[in-house]
């Protein structure tokens, strides 16, 4: 790979999504300057609901991640199952994200679970 590309690849639906929009995996993109894991993905088009963590170089990481030229990077959508989250590191990575799966607070009308 040259200094100016990156190697992107997606999980799950993520992977669909990149091989059926730009036919090929992994997708390889020249870039001029570090790029954040969130402007890669709105320049991608993927939705930012769609991406938990970001995989650079085999480490996860937040989506706000800085990617340089010649790393290898992964998206990550929402639904990795329970242990694979704790062993991966996302608890600590995701916090921020908006795919995060959250608690979230009853809304009026709605019933109580527990």
């Amino acid at each position: 790979m040259s200094s100016g590309t990156i190697e992107i690849r997606g999980f799950l639906q993520l992977d669909a999504f990149i091989r059926k929009r730009y036919k090929c995996m992994p997708l390889i993109l020249e870039i001029d300057a570090p790029i954040s894991g969130i402007d890669l993905a709105k320049q991608l088009e993927i939705p930012l609901d769609e991406v938990e963590v970001i995989f650079i170089n085999g480490f996860v990481h937040e989506t706000g991640a800085m990617i340089h030229p010649g790393d290898r990077m992964a998206f990550l959508p929402p639904g990795c199952p329970g242990p694979y989250r704790i062993a991966l590191g996302f608890y600590g990575k995701n916090q921020d994200s908006e795919a995060n799966f959250k608690i979230k607070p009853k809304t009026d009308g709605e019933e109580d679970l527990s």
